[in-house]
């Protein structure tokens, strides 16, 4: 059995930042149900029983065109940045 490591940081609410031992990722949504994107670049959707340990992800086939996780977490943190220095 493999060592897991996964943490969560809210960015906003419904945004999350989350890091885990393959890099960094970001999520999206509510208690229970969020879509997100992997360090690896590959996009899920995540829905579960919120303190009951229940979960489903099912992850997307990949685009045609090569897509990383790291523009992507440019964008946000230049939207957030503008946000709180307003």
């Amino acid at each position: 059995m493999g060592l897991r490591f996964q943490r969560r940081f809210r960015i906003v609410r419904g945004l999350n930042l989350n890091l885990s031992k393959s890099g960094i990722g970001v999520s999206a949504g509510v208690r229970g149900a969020h879509i997100g994107i992997t360090s690896r670049g590959q996009r899920y959707t995540s829905v579960g029983l919120p303190g009951t340990g229940i979960s489903w992800r099912e992850y997307h086939k990949a685009r045609t065109v090569g897509f990383r996780v790291w523009p992507l977490l440019v964008v946000l943190l230049g939207v957030l940045a503008l946000i709180v220095l307003r």
